[in-house]
C-alpha cells in the first residue's frame, strides 16, 4: 500500500480488532485513553498511541492533530511522521 497523505478521526467506545481496522481512520477511545492507527507508510503494522499528560497530545476541532511526532522505529519500516489537522506530515527523509 502507498503511503497516507490523510487521516479520518473516529471516534469509538473500544478499538477494533486489528483485522476490523482500516487505512486512513485514527481511531480514538477516550474511555481508554488510546488512538490507534495502521501506520501511515502502508506496511499495515497498528500503531499505538496512549493519550496523557505525558504521552500523546489529541486535539480535535472537526479536525484531529496529535503531538508529538508518530516515530515507529522499532517497525521495519522506521516511518516518522506527524497528524496535523487531518493532514500525515512526513519528517523528511524518512519512509
Amino acid at each position: 500500500m502507498p503511503r497516507s497523505d490523510k487521516i479520518t478521526a473516529q471516534f469509538v467506545s473500544e478499538i477494533p480488532d486489528r483485522l476490523e481496522m482500516q487505512e486512513g481512520i485514527l481511531y480514538i477511545s477516550v474511555l481508554f485513553n488510546t488512538a490507534n492507527h495502521l501506520c501511515a507508510c502502508g506496511c499495515g503494522r497498528e500503531t499505538v498511541t496512549p493519550i496523557s499528560s505525558t504521552g500523546w497530545k489529541l486535539s480535535f476541532d472537526g479536525r484531529v492533530s496529535l503531538s508529538p511526532s508518530i516515530g515507529n522505529f522499532r517497525f521495519p519500516c522506521r516511518s516518522h511522521y506527524w497528524i496535523a489537522s487531518d493532514a500525515i506530515q512526513w519528517v523528511t527523509g524518512d519512509a
